[in-house]
């Protein structure tokens, strides 16, 4: 993932700005796709990954701005356009074989508003956000802002999850996350502008309990750690800032530890799973501690449910 923060140029001048929406589509877990497949097989997937990317914005009055490594830039008329696009995407990336045992997925964020166009390119704030926000996306999540998602028509909404603020870095103001639930989408039929949605397959949740505190996940990913900018923020002092992650992916929630002094998994006995930079997958019910053993005094726990919650139409 590059940093896609684009800065204008202001020593030409520029077109006066157009309202349109400013997507970014990053292809999900390159590098340690180039460190599994080695160079030439992983730039072939990553080359499939966005040509299919390409081909559902030019199939829905997108157009491609540039590519910068492994990310799309893609300019859209509306956010009606780039929604259904980025759901066309990660539907076509979700069916190419997969590498190993992880499948093949993009990482989408979007913004509508003014925007600047000179000699090919886009400038301003909104493609500046648009850039955050898809930094701020998991594996296969599409995560669009609130002037993108004030302007979807209605048959578009049935889909979309309020996530809440979030801070952009360089910018002074909050945003406001949205989630466009796509595996939703994947069946939808737009009819004269009504909409036919087919029964869909029952799908995990994920429950956390901390406390008087807790968290509900269907899709995408929570994070947690020392650091305000979690969604959990820990209190322990052995946690680390960015202490630890579970993410959906594929049907699972999967435990991502990515601290100093390790995550520690009990389910359902005495003894427990020591996590260090490793992965693990939730199942049934059982408690988390962050940093600290189970078996210390003052340990916090984190109680997790995973359960299955069907969705019909």
């Amino acid at each position: 993932m590059h940093d896609s923060e684009v800065r204008p140029d202001h020593t030409n001048a520029m077109n006066e700005a157009t309202n349109l929406t400013v997507l970014f589509a990053d292809v999900a877990g390159s590098t340690r796709l180039y460190e599994r497949c080695g160079d030439k097989e992983a730039l072939r997937r990553v080359g499939e990954c966005l040509a299919v990317a390409k081909e559902a914005v030019l199939a829905n009055d997108g157009e491609v701005i540039k590519t910068i490594g492994d990310e799309l830039m893609c300019l859209f008329p509306n956010s009606g356009a780039a929604t259904l696009a980025a759901c066309a995407m990660q539907s076509g990336v979700h069916g190419l074989p997969q590498a190993g045992d992880a499948p093949m997925a993009l990482r989408i964020g979007y913004q509508s508003g003014p925007v600047l166009r000179r000699d090919g390119d886009v400038f301003g704030d909104t493609v500046n956000v648009a850039a955050r926000i898809v930094g701020m996306a998991s594996s296969g999540q599409i995560l669009l802002g609130d002037t993108a998602s004030e302007s979807l028509p209605s048959y578009l909404r049935f889909g979309l999850r309020t996530l809440g603020h979030a801070a952009v870095r360089g910018r002074a103001t909050e945003v406001r996350l949205h989630e466009i639930v796509w595996d939703l989408a994947a069946d939808l039929t737009v009819v004269g502008g009504t909409v036919a949605l087919k029964s869909m397959p029952a799908s995990p949740v994920l429950e956390l309990r901390m406390g008087t505190l807790s968290w509900r996940v269907e899709r995408g990913a929570i994070t947690i750690g020392r650091d305000a900018a979690n969604q959990v923020v820990l209190a322990t002092k052995r946690a680390s800032r960015s202490h630890a992650r579970i993410e959906s992916r594929d049907g699972r929630f999967v435990l991502c530890d990515l601290s100093a002094n390790g995550t520690y998994i009990q389910n359902g006995s005495d003894t427990f799973t020591r996590l260090c930079g490793e992965e693990a997958t939730l199942t049934g019910t059982g408690t988390l501690t962050f940093g600290d053993r189970p078996d210390m005094e003052g340990a916090i726990e984190m109680r997790y449910t995973v359960t299955t919650s069907s969705r019909t139409g």
